[in-house]
């Protein structure tokens, strides 16, 4: 037994002597402890920057989420992005409301009971300046005469909520403008939509101010019946905090039902972005 020991304890010592002297073998193994480390170190910032974006840069965050969402798109394609809806709500014989909710943004949309295309939707946000990229925001040109005339892009470069005005976003177009102010605990809201054939990709765009935020730049610029220069004051001066479009060729029967709230002509309606009695006691 003491033999085998002392056998045993030769032949370790003439291992470590080998190792010792095999300068190959000792650089592969501080390469293997440095990229243990390095990956560990890795995988460390990589959970940081998850955690940083999830919940510090939200604003980039919502952005990229609803980068790849468009009217005219299913439904399902949507809740594969934003998860389950919250809310749902049947319009009318052809369309139902759905409501998802994204971190601190609202996404409004209206589906086709038919083939589940939405047709229209809409988010909001209360809180962050959120980017929207739309690619009619860079092809969007007007204005070309054919004999050489000035042709302008309709739409500003950046669109953001919560920073961008009205203005600021329709830089050369003005688009139908529509307005409630209410006097007890209906809805106010604001929004302006536009619609220009082919240089919009046939989609109607619908940019405004929906009070499910504060309200105060609503009532700070328009009245009940306000005129035409306080509102074009509305247009220059307040932040947009709702972004939305229509499916293509769409628009008319959108914005029909968005007037129907306006005018009180009961069903079939949608509120202009997602409606704030409805979603008041959620965690915002």
């Amino acid at each position: 037994m003491g033999f085998n020991k002392k056998i045993l304890t030769i032949h370790l010592g003439n291992m470590i002597r080998r190792i010792r002297n095999n300068k190959l073998l000792i650089l592969i193994s501080i390469i293997a402890v440095v990229l243990g480390a390095l990956i560990t170190i890795g995988n460390f910032f990589g959970r940081i920057n998850d955690y940083l974006y999830l919940n510090v840069f939200v604003s980039k965050n919502i952005s990229d989420k609803i980068d790849d969402l468009f009217a005219g798109q299913s439904i399902n394609y949507f809740r594969q992005i934003l998860g389950s809806e919250k809310l749902q709500r049947s319009v009318s014989e052809k369309y139902v409301e759905y409501v998802f909710q994204y971190k601190s943004a609202y996404i409004q949309t209206l589906v086709s009971k038919v083939d589940n295309e939405v047709v229209y939707w809409a988010i909001t946000d209360c809180r962050r300046p959120i980017l929207i990229k739309r690619p009619v925001f860079s092809h969007a040109y007007t204005g070309k005469d054919g004999f050489g005339g000035k042709m302008f892009n309709v739409f500003g470069k950046d669109v953001r909520l919560n920073n961008s005005t009205f203005t600021d976003v329709f830089k050369e177009e003005k688009g139908e403008f529509e307005y409630f102010i209410s006097g007890a605990t209906a809805n106010s809201f604001a929004y302006e939509s536009l619609y220009l054939g082919n240089p919009s990709d046939y989609m109607t765009i619908i940019i405004g101010i929906n009070d499910v935020c504060s309200p105060q730049d609503v009532y700070k610029y328009l009245k009940f019946t306000s005129s035409n220069e306080e509102i074009e004051r509305f247009r220059e001066k307040a932040k947009i905090n709702t972004y939305g479009e229509t499916s293509p060729l769409l628009g008319s029967e959108i914005i029909a039902l968005l007037k129907n709230q306006i005018n009180g002509m009961g069903e079939p309606y949608i509120t202009f972005g997602v409606d704030r009695i409805r979603v008041r006691y959620f965690n915002q």
